[in-house]
């Protein structure tokens, strides 16, 4: 089966660490893996321009299958990490609360290994990402609202 890549972007809206501490993250995906990427290490500041927010100006692109090659080789060389669909047990997506009051979440659970944790600054960044793992694995995605337990 050939791998084909569904959508992702890198935004500022997403942080880790003690209190968000480190900000920017990008997530993107494609019809078999789920690539972390981070702009601070291995050469994630390359996603410059289209590749940074989103492809051809669209969160879920439609790409000749050249392009298709290349955006997967380029995410090969700078992922911080990348799970296999049947490596993932869950995606958990908790929404952040509106105006800056609250963080929300990604947390990626994989079958093993360490959870992936990225907090989530903005509802739009939480909207993205449903869409996105909608997509990508809707069977392993299970969201939350703000302020849910």
């Amino acid at each position: 089966m050939t791998e084909t890549f569904i959508g992702g972007f890198l935004s500022g809206l997403l942080s880790r660490g003690f209190l968000g501490a480190r900000v920017g993250y990008g997530f993107y995906f494609t019809t078999s893996r789920l690539f972390g990427v981070d702009p601070g290490s291995h050469g994630g500041s390359e996603l410059t321009g289209t590749m940074e927010g989103y492809i051809d100006g669209q969160l879920m692109p439609t790409l000749s299958a050249d392009d298709n090659e290349k955006v997967i080789a380029q995410l090969e060389r700078i992922k911080d990490f990348d799970l296999a669909k049947d490596q993932i047990e869950t995606i958990e997506l908790k929404k952040p609360g509106s105006y800056g009051i609250g963080f929300g979440r990604i947390r990626v659970v994989p079958a093993t290994g360490r959870t992936i944790s990225i907090q989530l600054r903005h509802p739009v960044v939480y909207d993205r990402l449903v869409l996105l793992t909608q997509a990508f694995s809707p069977e392993v995605v299970r969201t939350r609202r703000f302020l849910s337990v």
